[in-house]
């Protein structure tokens, strides 16, 4: 019995390695919500479009490094799950953006993105 669930398991386990998921917030030009996807594991479990545009210079735009980001994310992977915004994920996305970064440099860039609805 126990070696009939090793496999499915594995496959499970797996598939979570490369199950990632993005939110984004409502605004007048877009619904917002949260994807889930398969994808490869090159972002965080909960990805951020912003996490993507934290580390650019403070010089460049700020609005197509967003828009880069979340094709990016759609385009590279296969979409399982259509969600409505939650709030929850969009917080906890934004907490992972900022892991490891200089406060103020990353506060300072997150107000550009506040701008535009990000």
């Amino acid at each position: 019995m126990r070696t009939a669930l090793i496999l499915p398991v594995l496959v499970l386990g797996a598939g979570a390695l490369f199950l990632r998921s993005y939110t984004l917030p409502p605004a007048p030009d877009r619904r917002g919500g949260t994807t889930l996807l398969l994808t490869w594991p090159n972002r965080p479990v909960f990805g951020s479009p912003r996490a993507a545009c934290l580390a650019a210079p403070a010089d460049q735009p700020v609005l197509p490094c967003l828009i880069t980001s979340v094709s990016r994310a759609r385009d590279d992977g296969f979409t399982l799950l259509q969600l409505p915004f939650c709030a929850t994920c969009y917080d906890l996305s934004g907490r992972i953006a900022v892991m490891g970064r200089d406060a103020a440099a990353t506060r300072a860039r997150l107000e550009q993105i506040a701008r535009f609805g990000w």
